[in-house]
């Protein structure tokens, strides 16, 4: 019994992602980008990596091309499916989103440095909420930092704060 159900999931996830990929590629197709779409499906999210030489067209300047791309291909997939969302579908495209986690990260860890050296709060500049939580989970293996988010909407940041000493 079991053994059907995760085959039913299985087969439901490849249908979605599937579903996801097709619509993609329509609207790569109406943007004028030549592209291949390869589906990649792991235990925490399904990846749609779109192969193309246009990368930087569909990453957009800071990825927020890719972004859109992204949420429109979550709405329309999830659209009939209120509440019974599965694993998450990211667009990549370039491995951009790997380079971006890599680089925040080393962002985080350089100002994280800087506030343990001056002992002062680090302020860093506004970014998204996917964003935010990449730094706030790298430098909270930092020992002696804490992290808090402050400000609204596009001007959301994050704080670097030193710990007192105990």
């Amino acid at each position: 019994m079991e053994a059907a159900v995760t085959e039913a999931a299985t087969a439901e996830r490849e249908d979605l992602a599937e579903k996801a990929s097709e619509f993609l590629l329509g609207v790569l197709e109406r943007m004028g980008i030549p592209a291949d779409i390869d589906i990649k499906d792991d235990k925490e999210r399904t990846t749609l990596e779109i192969q193309t030489k246009d990368s930087e067209l569909v990453i957009g300047r800071r990825g927020v091309v890719m972004d859109a791309l992204q949420h429109l291909v979550n709405k329309v997939v999830y659209r009939d499916r209120s509440g019974d969302r599965a694993k998450p579908l990211v667009v990549d495209a370039g491995g951009f989103r790997d380079k971006q986690v890599e680089r925040l990260r080393g962002i985080g860890q350089k100002m994280a440095a800087k506030a343990l050296e001056t002992k002062q709060i680090v302020e860093l500049q506004p970014m998204t909420a996917h964003d935010r939580r990449i730094v706030h989970m790298a430098i909270s293996e930092i020992a002696g930092l804490t992290t808090r988010s402050e400000g609204e909407g596009e001007d959301r940041h994050i704080l670097i704060v030193p710990t007192p000493a105990e």
